[in-house]
């Protein structure tokens, strides 16, 4: 069998740690990577922790058959995907190095810390922070697949890192023989958050999750702090994690065929309302889209929010061209089965099929989108509550129930601050300016 010489993964694994730097410097960090964090990384050989895999949807690449082919994808900083004996793809993933590991530094592991990590895949970043919180700590792991959870064991072993124990079990129990934990990692996009976190991570301490958005755009990864029966959100980035799997996690989806809507066949004639709606869209229709934002509001306050496709996972195609230069946006909007009606946003049109109660609601949703001041993805704030224990929604406070958990969105403070303007006196506007030719 081929070997890997030490030279050849010296100069991989520094390779790796300067685009580390690289993407790290470009996370704000001038400095690169923290000095602890650089440490733990280059005290863990990756490679001793991935054996076969693909990059995305690249060829099947196998670290113990062919390591000289293999070692230069295993040292990158892209997203490699397990796969098993026979090639085929597995529900887990190594996620991109830099991000994760971002992550871990916004989380502030600590020597001497315990740490749960659900969804702990190849075992790699379980060893990484096995690593930071040092002889003192330790840090559970729990793997659903079996396959992966003892290939990680043996990983471990083979490596020398004695305070990281694997589990091989269902993550939404969490591991109550090593709580109370000082952090708690899911490196899964959860719909529900499991609910023994509220017992098993210390109050006062933290929990990093992918939260999983009902507009069907991907995870606000979030570092919650237990604070007694509440879970309040300190910061949050935009991510893509695999689904977490287990009881719990049956999302229903924001994604929706119109023509699966069981009154969909009564309506679908000539639209019953029709009116404009406009919202800016970006070329590509990229992040910053006004389209996008608005989405993102009604993925958080309603409830009947839907993205429309034409087929499973493919945009809903809009009846108006398309500048050269930029492709369709999703058609989305509500759906109120109950009235039997759906509206929808397509190309800055608002349209409505059968009654008009989705067209309503959809209006009233943009009248107060507007009147909190446009908001964007960033400017909402998550509590997450037990969902027996859940407050109920009223004024700025949106519930979403999720199963055992309900999330509450709230404007952050000041997200409309420049509406003071509005009503402040013509003093505030004086000063050293003129419009004068």
């Amino acid at each position: 069998m081929p070997t890997l010489s030490d030279d050849d993964i010296a100069l991989h694994a520094a390779r790796f740690i300067a685009m580390l730097d690289d993407a790290f410097r470009g996370y704000g960090l001038l400095e690169g990577l923290p000095p602890r964090l650089r440490d733990a990384v280059a005290a863990t050989p990756r490679h001793r922790f991935v054996h076969r895999f693909r990059l995305g949807d690249g060829p099947l690449q196998d670290l113990d058959a062919e390591p000289d082919q293999a070692l230069p994808a295993v040292y990158s900083d892209q997203v490699m995907r397990h796969v098993d004996a026979a090639g085929e793809l597995l529900p887990s993933s190594n996620s991109q190095p830099s991000y994760v590991l971002w992550l871990l530094h916004l989380l502030g592991l600590e020597p001497g810390h315990a740490v749960l990590e659900i969804g702990s895949g190849s075992g790699w970043l379980a060893a990484v922070m096995g690593r930071l919180v040092g002889p003192t700590g330790k840090v559970v792991g729990i793997e659903l697949i079996p396959g992966l959870a003892q290939q990680s064991r043996t990983d471990l072993e083979g490596v020398g890192i004695g305070n990281v124990e694997i589990v091989a079990g269902d993550g939404a129990q969490g591991h109550g023989a090593g709580a109370p934990y000082h952090r708690a990692v899911i490196t899964a996009a959860t719909w529900d958050l499991p609910a023994v976190l509220f017992k098993q991570v210390a109050d006062g301490d933290r929990i990093l999750v992918p939260v999983e958005l009902r507009d069907g755009s991907g995870c606000e990864v979030t570092v919650l702090c237990r604070q007694g029966a509440v879970l309040v959100a300190e910061q949050a980035v935009p991510g893509w994690f695999v689904p977490l799997l287990g009881p719990g996690q049956d999302r229903g989806g924001a994604y929706r065929r119109l023509d699966t809507l069981p009154f969909w066949s009564e309506v679908r004639g000539a639209p019953s309302v029709r009116c404009a709606l406009p919202l800016g869209v970006s070329p590509g229709n990229g992040p910053a889209s006004i389209a996008a934002q608005f989405r993102a509001f009604l993925g958080r306050t309603e409830p009947g929010m839907a993205v429309f496709t034409a087929d499973e996972g493919e945009a809903w195609p809009s009846w108006r061209p398309v500048a050269p230069g930029s492709r369709p946006v999703s058609a989305f909007g509500l759906v109120d089965e109950t009235e039997r009606s759906v509206a929808l946003w397509d190309a800055g049109e608002l349209v409505g099929y059968g009654g008009r109660a989705a067209a309503v609601r959809l209006a009233r949703a943009y009248a107060r989108w507007a009147e909190l001041g446009l908001p964007g993805m960033g400017a909402f704030g998550l509590e997450i509550h037990r969902a027996d224990a859940a407050p109920a929604g009223s004024g700025d406070c949106w519930m979403e129930p999720r199963g055992t958990t309900s999330l509450a969105w709230r404007p952050k403070p000041g997200a409309a601050s420049w509406q003071d303007l509005l009503g402040s006196s013509d003093q505030c506007l004086s000063g050293p300016f003129t419009n004068e030719v």
